[in-house]
């Protein structure tokens, strides 16, 4: 009975274990919660470096508002295109090494590259942006980013690979605040490098954490017996199924996609992720270019709301299981339109420092609670078969329509004031919210069961 306690997580990988039976994920379950959690703050690094960093140094450092949205439009871009990646990591893998850890330590092997090869390119940037090429950096950043959004895909499959379902809620929280953090750690640690040592000492700081993250990845094992490297002794654990080919996996997705409600979800989803994409791109300029932040102030204030934020988010949690994801959301995306709608209407109330960060911190707070809602409410909608694929897909579509965000910015931002901005996005917020009042999950039950 103690080893099959053991086996399922219910007391740890055993205290007499030797330590390599203590690093085999679907042996321990704080193991499991650990490892994921460490994945989650690799993806956050490149994000707190790119997105919490580097848009509003280009933005202190002379780059237009359509710059600056530009880049954050391309950079964002890989998250929106990450679906095309799923297929392929269900069909073709590497077995003996585990179903997707092949996949992760590529992609994180990838990762760190891309990030030395963003440090070389950044050393153009010493003396301001002027000095260097926006473009090779735009294109580094999406490569990094390229990546990061695929090695996400990787891991999530792999999360649901090895996690037994008692304990997916719990490690979806553990998951997203360990990107939170890497996000914040890095875009307060990266703005300092910025100001005193430049692009190239802030993108080598980030390819040293996530090489550490990728030792941890090569000395794990997904089941007993695996091969922790291609050329170590091991053997493909036994399954319960084969992978399913790519055309068999990618029509079972596509008959759950389409059904009403899933689309009704995905259209609540895409419209509020526009007005997200939207502060993404202003915010920064705004900040360093009207309230005369610095770009690392605004770095240092912007991690640290992303860091109150995400264990607020953990602390409400449980609400969601209490009220109900749709409730929730519903709520959230309500209050945050209101906020915007205040800020728009009454533009006095954030002309100066003091009230510029309450509105950033209410509207980052109810921004997270719609994002922690959103991902609840889509595991509720996906169908157990190709859970993986379609929830891959739901977030996809989500991020391309931040990357629409920052892409109206660019192309029609500066021909319009802040507050008719700040009008916009609350009535894309409201829109949202109107659209979720469509949604009925027993429906969308009742015709996943029929879809078999």
């Amino acid at each position: 009975m103690r080893q099959v306690r053991d086996r399922h997580g219910a007391c740890g990988a055993g205290a007499h274990a030797p330590p390599e039976a203590r690093l085999v994920l679907s042996e321990s379950r704080w193991l499991r919660f650990g490892s994921f959690t460490a994945f989650y703050f690799a993806q956050g690094v490149p994000l707190g470096l790119l997105t919490g960093a580097v848009a509003p140094w280009l933005a202190a450092n002379g780059a237009t508002e359509g710059q600056v949205a530009a880049f954050v439009f391309w950079i964002g871009l890989p998250w929106a295109l990450k679906l095309i990646a799923g297929p392929f990591m269900d069909r073709f893998t590497f077995l003996p090494m585990g179903f997707r850890r092949p996949w992760v330590l590529a992609l994180q092997s990838g990762l760190v590259l891309s990030l030395l090869v963003l440090a070389v390119i950044g050393a153009g940037f010493e003396n301001g942006v002027e000095s260097g090429s926006l473009l090779a950096l735009t294109v580094a950043g999406a490569a990094v980013n390229t990546f990061a959004a695929t090695q996400d895909v990787a891991v999530d499959g792999m999360a649901i690979d090895v996690l037994p379902a008692g304990e997916r809620g719990r490690a979806n929280a553990f998951m997203g605040f360990g990107q939170r953090v890497g996000y914040a750690a890095f875009g307060a640690l990266c703005a300092s490098l910025l100001k005193h040592a430049g692009i190239a000492a802030a993108a080598l700081a980030c390819a040293v954490a996530v090489a550490a993250i990728l030792l941890l990845a090569g000395a794990l094992r997904e089941r007993p017996g695996e091969r922790r490297l291609p050329w170590t002794e091991g053997s493909a654990a036994a399954r319960e199924r084969p992978p399913p080919t790519i055309l068999g996996n990618a029509w079972g997705v596509l008959r759950v996609l389409v059904l009403p409600m899933s689309l009704v979800a995905i259209a609540v989803e895409f419209v509020s992720r526009v007005s997200f994409g939207m502060a993404y791109a202003l915010f920064p300029v705004f900040a360093t270019q009207e309230l005369g932040f610095t770009s690392d102030r605004f770095s240092y204030f912007d991690s640290f709301t992303v860091l109150a934020t995400a264990t607020l988010a953990i602390c409400l949690g449980p609400a969601i299981d209490r009220f109900g994801a749709k409730r929730l959301l519903f709520l959230s995306l309500v209050a945050s339109a209101a906020v915007h709608f205040v800020a728009g209407l009454a533009p006095w109330l954030w002309q100066d420092a003091a009230g510029a960060m309450v509105f950033y911190c209410l509207q980052a707070a109810f921004g997270h609670l719609v994002f922690v809602a959103v991902l609840a409410l889509f595991m509720n909608l996906c169908s157990i078969r190709v859970a993986a694929t379609q929830f891959a897909v739901y977030m996809a579509l989500a991020n391309l329509g931040r990357s629409a965000g920052a892409g109206l910015v660019a192309l029609f931002g500066e021909q319009f004031d802040p507050d008719q901005e700040l009008l916009l996005m609350g009535a894309l917020l409201a829109a949202s919210a109107a659209i979720l009042l469509l949604l009925d999950e027993d429906s969308h039950r009742r015709q996943l069961e029929s879809v078999g």
